[in-house]
């Protein structure tokens, strides 16, 4: 039997979602919000200037490179990553 969903809040990017999860999946969509969040917040530090939607777009990207990749060492990916999102800042600036 599937368990009733529930509402629950979450809030990205200065927006708050109301969304209906599992009880049982609550807790991790809590902790992936945070995440993002935090995501976000090094992205404004090291992009700075750019808009909401452009910050949610750099995590995105970020998210799905880091899921699909190898598991290379922490350092070459870092570095991989950063020139992306330097490829992005400029296509942004264009």
């Amino acid at each position: 039997m599937m368990s009733e969903q529930v509402p629950i809040m979450i809030k990205l990017c200065n927006r708050s979602y109301k969304i209906r999860v599992a009880p049982e999946h609550e807790e991790t969509v809590r902790r992936i919000t945070k995440e993002i969040g935090e995501k976000i917040t090094e992205f404004k530090s090291n992009f700075p200037g750019r808009d909401e939607q452009d910050y949610m777009a750099m995590t995105l990207i970020d998210h799905l490179t880091s899921a699909q990749a190898p598991a290379p060492t922490a350092a070459v990916d870092d570095t991989k990553i950063m020139k992306q999102l330097e490829a992005l800042n400029q296509l942004l600036d264009s």
